[in-house]
């Protein structure tokens, strides 16, 4: 799932991926950079490109 939280319009979120878990951090990154692109409008992608939106892989483990 990819999460953006945003000043003025608050939380988005959407697919990216349906590929599980990933089995290291440099697996996520390489998904992140094949599906982010193709599923975010054509201003977030601009923003993307131009390094003013990040997407990061985050770590979740049970409590």
């Amino acid at each position: 799932m990819a999460v953006s939280v945003q000043l003025l319009v608050g939380p988005n979120s959407w697919a990216v991926a349906d590929q599980g878990t990933f089995q290291s951090e440099a697996d996520c990154e390489a998904a992140l950079s094949e599906a982010v692109p193709r599923t975010l409008s054509d201003g977030m992608r601009l923003a993307w490109e131009q390094s003013e939106l990040k997407f990061v892989c985050v770590k979740v483990r049970g409590s």
